[in-house]
């Protein structure tokens, strides 16, 4: 699998294999990385892994990103050479991560702090009319789902996702929709690391298309982000929440309901970084 090397020597700077990333103005540095390895993606065809490392403090992980923008976390375990071996850890400076049950522990503690409990994870509504044949597959998905067939759900919501991603393309209102859907069965089922990985790509799409549907994106990223129990997922998940919010704060279409949700989820992911 490709594999890249990411530095982020601080706010608005980044290389990328030693290659300067110009972020622009009132961009998130973040979101740059994020998309330049997703174009690395599409270019080869097939996801791409990177070494991240975030911040004067040296936070180290390894991110995969895929053709279609969904990104997560690996394990060391998880890491493959391009001959499918496990390579060696790297020389560089590691900042070692706190023992599980610290990282639990913060994330009870952060959440405890916030001043309201995690919202509930809504399910996504269609914003226009589907054509006939969507529809009746939306409405199967929905029969499923009622029926708690999840797993059987899930299954349909994926394959109607793939589908429509070759078809129409990745920003395609179909196509979103659809991850949308999936992000929500996800959560479901109790995946909430994919319902993170899901939910923050539709919004991330909407965000950079000034979307009207972006806050709401968002706001439905935060929910299913809120149940993370992986401390370093959730402290590079919650950063790109807040770089989100940023961006529609600075095109003036943050509501003060989003402004309150946004302080709380700032709170919880500084409570986590002074902890993982």
């Amino acid at each position: 699998m490709p594999h890249f090397a990411v530095r982020i020597p601080g706010e608005g700077l980044a290389e990328i294999n030693g290659e300067l990333l110009v972020v622009e103005k009132g961009g998130s540095v973040h979101e740059a990385v994020l998309d330049r390895l997703q174009r690395h993606a599409q270019e080869r065809g097939a996801a791409v892994e990177a070494t991240v490392n975030d911040g004067p403090a040296g936070a180290h992980f390894v991110l995969q990103v895929a053709p279609d923008g969904s990104s997560r976390l690996l394990d060391p375990a998880e890491r493959t050479d391009a001959a499918g071996r496990t390579p060696e850890p790297p020389p560089a400076p590691v900042a070692a991560p706190a023992p599980v049950s610290a990282v639990a522990a913060a994330v009870a503690r952060a959440r405890a702090a916030a001043t309201a409990p995690p919202a509930a994870v809504p399910p996504p509504r269609p914003s226009r009319p589907l054509a006939p044949e969507l529809a009746d597959r939306v409405a199967h998905i929905n029969a499923l789902t009622a029926a708690d067939r999840i797993e059987e759900a899930s299954a349909e919501v994926t394959a109607l996702r793939e589908a429509l991603t070759r078809s129409t393309g990745t920003e395609h209102p179909d196509a979103l929709e659809a991850r949308a859907m999936e992000a929500y069965l996800a959560h479901l089922r109790g995946d909430h690391r994919e319902a993170t990985v899901l939910a923050l790509s539709v919004a991330r799409i909407l965000c950079g298309a000034g979307d009207p549907g972006a806050p709401a994106a968002i706001a439905r990223a935060a929910a299913a982000w809120q149940r993370l129990e992986d401390g370093r997922a959730a402290v590079i998940h919650g950063g790109e929440l807040l770089h989100m919010w940023q961006r529609l704060r600075g095109d003036g279409r943050l509501a003060p309901a989003d402004e309150r949700l946004a302080r709380r989820v700032r709170a919880q992911v500084e409570s986590l970084s002074a902890r993982v």
